[in-house]
């Protein structure tokens, strides 16, 4: 197995001396966010093949991407060609990235009390839209579970909704976090159970089911002991990704940070029986 974390997308974040840090502290890979400050000037083509070289002369991968997406607060009938144009580019982007899949927040229906129908429905409809052009270019689609009252955040929507596309180009992300704050009647552990063949790509951080803090994992409260075996069992061999909150004020402490998180990563990791 190997390990990345979460960038979000600045100058300095994919600077060559500092991707070869993260390089040094045994990353293998980056999971890069498509913010969307990214394409307000209509340069992201010559951006993002410079971010690819850098990564090359670094020595690491994209392992996966986070794709745009709108609001959760907004209704489920939203639709911005912005939007979906970053979308678009997105998944050419991730071509000269070299990423396979990325993350993707499907949208609720706040409209109506978050009905599940509404927001099943919108979401299809987008998903297929969206697949099409994933589809052009071979790469997949990742639905993230978020957490309550946001539709994904109960299992069974997640799983319905991408059973029902139908192709093997849309997958889970699993953001353990968000789970952690969700009841669950089953449990957290059942629910994983759930959907764990279905995971193609993971945010790893921990929270204490209160707020979505974004901490190094083995700092709050998510069960991993129990929870990365059956990740494992189920077969996944993706990258372990991590999806923390970097102090970014002093230099010294972020990498301080990104060393914690790579070693807690693999105290998990070999916990359940796997290697890195």
């Amino acid at each position: 197995m190997k390990l990345s974390t979460f960038l979000e997308y600045s100058v300095h974040s994919f600077e060559v001396d500092h991707l070869k840090r993260l390089k040094a502290l045994g990353y293998d890979g980056i999971d890069f966010c498509f913010h969307r400050s990214l394409f307000a000037e209509g340069k992201e083509e010559s951006i993002v093949a410079r971010i690819k070289e850098n990564l090359d002369k670094a020595g690491l991968v994209c392992s996966q991407v986070h794709l745009p997406f709108y609001d959760l607060s907004l209704p489920s009938t939203c639709y911005d060609e912005g939007v979906e144009a970053q979308m678009r580019g997105a998944f050419k982007a991730m071509t000269v990235l070299g990423a396979k899949w990325g993350a993707w927040h499907p949208v609720s229906a706040p409209e109506c009390g978050h009905d599940r129908k509404v927001a099943m429905k919108a979401n299809r409809e987008m998903l297929k839209r969206h697949l099409e052009t994933a589809e052009k270019y071979g790469v997949g689609i990742a639905v993230e579970n978020i957490f309550a009252p946001f539709f994904s955040s109960v299992v069974e929507d997640h799983i319905e909704l991408i059973e029902s596309m139908h192709s093997p180009l849309v997958g889970a992300c699993w953001d353990f976090g968000h789970a952690n704050l969700q009841e669950s009647a089953r449990g957290h552990v059942e629910d994983f159970k759930m959907i764990a063949d279905k995971i193609k790509i993971l945010h790893v951080n921990d929270n204490h089911a209160r707020e979505d803090r974004h901490l190094a994992p083995g700092f709050g409260t998510v069960k991993f002991d129990e929870l990365l075996p059956i990740l494992f069992d189920a077969g996944f061999d993706g990258f372990f990704n991590m999806e923390c909150s970097v102090p970014r004020r002093h230099s010294d402490i972020m990498l301080y940070y990104y060393d914690l998180m790579a070693k807690s990563a693999r105290i998990l990791i070999d916990e359940a029986g796997a290697k890195i």
